[in-house]
């Protein structure tokens, strides 16, 4: 025999457990004409009467005693293997997907503070700048930097962030006009919309012209080019997220006020059920904490 649709299978489990159709439509959010009509197709797929109707009450005829214990025992494991599913498979281990630059820059040097007050999370970093496909391997979470516009996942914004232009100290005299430094220096560009619109803005302000900006030391990825800034090796259009702590160690240095705000935005992505589990609440607080005392 062709089994019933199975809405109407879960129709009939709660009537019958309730003994009311109107009871049964108020727990499954329908009309009770709906459950009527899926009772009804029912009993015409089976070919038999599942239920005495009364008054004020129904009852179970033989066939349909007969048929609940299958039917909520069917739903049941179906359910349990739904749940089970969605359960945290790895709950005190924590993988996460980060972006190479964020993890080297602002991460690592901040996690041992997560580590002190959850000692039974262990943290697996990933570092990647490309989408992790969360239905391939083990990852459970995902930072990046973006619009959060990600398809079939959910995203949580963490932050926003800043352009500054930096330097290693010493590099810039601030006794003397920046334009005329800027035209001598040597620059490190960060290749991204935001670096380069970053130095446009500041080549306008300061009038410089086209022809008399200097070739840049082009680097993609922003972790380098931190580097190479605290190396001395150019002045740079810097994300503040990632180089504050370096600024208040003194081993770089903002130059001038100058400061645009990003287009783009820290997220947390991830399937939609990931964001449910304790791990990742626990680690999704922190960094909110964490990011919110970092930008002035």
């Amino acid at each position: 025999m062709k089994l019933p649709p199975l809405k109407s299978l879960l129709y009939f489990k709660h009537v019958a457990q309730s003994g009311s159709l109107k009871t049964a439509a108020q727990q499954l959010y329908v009309t009770q004409a709906a459950v009527s009509q899926q009772i009804k197709s029912l009993e015409q797929h089976l070919g038999c009467q599942l239920f005495l109707r009364k008054v004020r009450q129904i009852e179970l005829t033989p066939e349909g005693k007969q048929l609940l214990p299958y039917v909520v025992s069917g739903i049941g494991s179906l359910e349990q293997g739904v749940a089970s599913f969605q359960q945290d498979p790895r709950p005190n281990v924590l993988n996460l997907s980060v972006l190479s630059s964020f993890a080297h820059c602002w991460l690592m040097p901040r996690l041992s503070d997560f580590q002190k007050h959850h000692p039974d999370i262990k943290i697996r970093l990933e570092p990647s700048d490309s989408l992790v496909q969360f239905d391939i391997g083990d990852t459970d979470l995902g930072i990046r930097f973006g619009y959060g516009d990600y398809p079939n996942l959910n995203s949580e914004c963490l932050s926003g962030d800043s352009i500054l232009l930096a330097c290693k100290p010493g590099t810039i005299d601030t006794s003397k006009p920046l334009r005329e430094q800027l035209i001598r220096q040597k620059l490190i560009m960060d290749v991204c919309p935001d670096a380069e619109r970053a130095w446009q803005a500041l080549f306008d302000h300061h009038e410089i012209a086209q022809q008399d900006i200097p070739e840049f030391l082009s680097i993609d990825n922003a972790a380098l080019v931190v580097q190479a800034t605290q190396a001395g090796q150019g002045i740079a259009m810097l994300r503040r997220q990632l180089i504050a702590p370096l600024i208040e160690l003194g081993q770089l240095e903002q130059i001038t006020d100058f400061e645009i705000t990003c287009q783009f935005r820290y997220f947390l992505v991830a399937p939609e059920s990931h964001f449910r589990w304790p791990k990742v609440e626990h680690f999704r607080r922190w960094l909110m904490e964490q990011m919110s005392t970092n930008v002035s």
